[in-house]
């Protein structure tokens, strides 16, 4: 009898110490309002931790220019092809000219994504236009050459078209641009067509030399030029992944700003506003005339797009 009892008693502090349906309810609900919690706070995380090693890409780019620059009798490297190379070429080289251009035209060498990689332990461009199905090859490997976050949100199938250069197949996808409107704007102001040289840049922690460039043709903010009376031609072409840059291919893909190195070798992350003037906007031209500037140069001290130091209107 005595041991029934003990048998029944440990059966039923048994049963006592397990957990309810409804405790195990609470317990879930608790982990998921837990979860729900935690989940934005690590993707910002993970958002800062990948615009970090965008920032860390673009001080290489901008070191291994220092170095060019210096073996080079000052002369900074080129923003894209220039002529005889086609224009379309220029914008958007694809793998069959980056091999035609060097090893048959030998042409090109002194563009920066051919200049400057060797500096820093990668490889040319030229180079990976040797290897069978280099399109894929190159957009798979890490490299200096790709922003993590570009890659992560990958190619949008709006954009996998011929008008934007074939961006699926056969030609490299630019994470970064080098500054080309400050020879555009030498050009037009005082008819030099050489190549820029470092004692052109008035204020080499403010010149704009890489940036981040836009990928996707939906990456807001994004503030087109506006006003007919300053835009350029080509200011308002959707032009995306394209190996040079400046206020109207500025990214914003790093929490609505974006990454730039400076021609001392600095870079720094901006948010976009502080960079590109909103619709309406206006600011003082060389001449202290107010204009609107929508969609371009804000005029900003710490931000140089020209290298002597002027607002490109």
């Amino acid at each position: 009898m005595q041991t029934i009892t003990s048998k029944a008693m440990n059966l039923k502090h048994k049963q006592t110490t397990g957990f309810t349906l409804i405790e195990l309810l609470v317990v879930i609900a608790i982990i998921a309002i837990l979860a729900a919690m935690l989940l934005p706070a690590l993707s910002k995380a993970k958002a800062k931790a990948l615009q970090v090693v965008c920032l860390s890409n673009l001080k290489q780019w901008g070191l291994a220019d220092s170095m060019y620059v210096n073996d080079n009798n000052q002369v900074f490297p080129y923003p894209k092809y220039q002529d005889p190379i086609p224009p379309a070429q220029q914008d958007n080289p694809d793998w069959p000219g980056i091999y035609g251009f060097h090893y048959n035209l030998h042409l090109g060498d002194d563009a920066w994504f051919n200049a400057l990689p060797s500096f820093i332990a990668n490889k040319p461009l030229y180079i990976w236009s040797l290897t069978p199905n280099s399109e894929k090859l190159f957009a798979n490997t890490k490299s200096i050459y790709f922003c993590p976050t570009a890659m992560s949100q990958g190619i949008d199938p709006r954009d996998a078209s011929s008008g934007h250069g074939d961006m699926l197949s056969t030609r490299p996808l630019f994470s970064y641009g080098m500054n080309s409107h400050s020879l555009t704007d030498e050009k037009n102001r005082t008819g030099y067509s050489g190549p820029l040289k470092s004692q052109m840049v008035s204020h080499p922690s403010a010149f704009v030399l890489f940036c981040d460039v836009r990928n996707r043709s939906a990456e807001t903010p994004f503030y087109p030029v506006t006003d007919p009376n300053t835009a350029s031609p080509g200011d308002n072409v959707l032009k995306l992944a394209t190996p040079q840059c400046y206020t109207t291919r500025f990214s914003s893909r790093h929490n609505q700003g974006g990454n730039i190195t400076f021609s001392d070798g600095h870079a720094a992350y901006f948010k976009y506003d502080y960079v590109i003037a909103k619709a309406g906007q206006t600011a003082a031209d060389g001449s202290g005339v107010v204009i609107t500037v929508g969609g371009k140069d804000l005029g900003e001290p710490d931000i140089n797009w020209d290298a002597d130091g002027q607002r490109i209107p």
